[in-house]
């Protein structure tokens, strides 16, 4: 029996399907992230900081996540504000 990539290997492997972008999605080289923040409460009078997250992953760039009973809150916004995270996405340029 031959093997044939395109059938016998799931698509995500090895490839960026930019067809399946998330919303407000980030392209660096071959990688996609996207800008959240941990779920959960804000605290009272500063703003949420947002993360560089690869989908279907629990760290974020900066090596941040969330807490054992928690996750990452949904939607996704357009910008990143984690200083970590954004400086680890412009080396990935």
């Amino acid at each position: 029996m031959a093997f044939d990539r395109g059938r016998d290997l799931p698509q995500h492997v090895g490839m960026t399907m930019l067809t399946a972008m998330p919303p407000n999605g980030i392209v660096r080289k071959d990688r996609i992230f996207v800008a959240l923040r941990k779920a959960g409460r804000v605290t009272q009078g500063r703003a949420p900081v947002y993360h560089a997250v690869t989908p279907f992953c629990r760290p974020a760039l900066c090596a941040d996540e969330p807490g054992a009973g928690s996750g990452w809150a949904e939607p996704p916004v357009k910008n990143v504000t984690c200083p970590a995270c954004r400086r680890r996405l412009e080396r990935l340029l």
